[in-house]
């Protein structure tokens, strides 16, 4: 599968699921409306389809989709948030971003390691480490999209350094950011389902003791 088709192929599940109103209890916490996750989402499908770039210098490209947009979309989201820790959540985006990257690199350059596969190692860390920092499902998803664009910017300079050519936000860090998405979501969506199972069976046996 070439870079990108996965990124593609995750955007058009999450605009089918949005389009039918899965994620609509999801978007009235976060105080989002559906018809705006939908524009924001197939923003984001159009951008990756025709892999819009901006070029700054003859060296650097910066893709809109991979790069551009999943910052703005953070902006929004730490917008959204409600309490008074969210500078705090910031500097964790930031730090995770970093450990990330660091992560990465060292899946590159150790021969050890280098037999994992980063397409789905990364993304697991990711969602990991939002998990962990914060049960908001807001700020993990706030969290997911500035970590992942943040170490992956750190890890093109890296490259910069070492072949001369820039290129932010590519097809591979499409897929890195919408696996790690679309993994949250299935914990999400699997953490909800346990829930409800959950107080469904505490009501069951509630109303059977009462019955005695």
């Amino acid at each position: 599968m070439n870079d990108g088709t996965l990124a593609i192929l995750i955007q058009w599940c999450f605009l089918c699921l949005i389009w039918m109103g899965v994620c609509d209890g999801v978007f009235h916490r976060w105080g989002i409306k559906r018809a705006g996750a939908l524009a924001v989402v197939t923003l984001f499908l159009v951008c990756t389809f025709v892999s819009w770039q901006l070029s700054f210098f003859p060296a650097i490209r910066v893709s809109v989709s991979g790069a551009i947009l999943p910052f703005l979309c953070a902006g929004w989201l730490y917008s959204n948030q409600q309490h008074g820790r969210k500078r705090i959540y910031v500097i964790i985006g930031g730090c995770i971003g970093i450990a990330l990257f660091w992560f990465r690199w060292l899946l590159f350059t150790d021969p050890v390691l280098a037999v994992w596969d980063v397409r789905w190692m990364v993304p697991v860390c990711a969602v990991f480490a939002a998990l962990t920092v914060s049960r908001s499902s807001l700020t993990q998803m706030f969290l997911l999209l500035l970590s992942l664009p943040l170490s992956d910017l750190l890890y093109s300079l890296y490259e910069w350094k070492l072949t001369g050519s820039c290129q932010i936000g590519k097809e591979y860090a499409h897929d890195l950011l919408w696996s790690a998405i679309s993994l949250w979501g299935v914990c999400a969506g699997g953490w909800a389902m346990a829930r409800m199972l959950f107080r469904f069976g505490g009501r069951k046996t509630s109303n059977s003791d009462t019955n005695r």
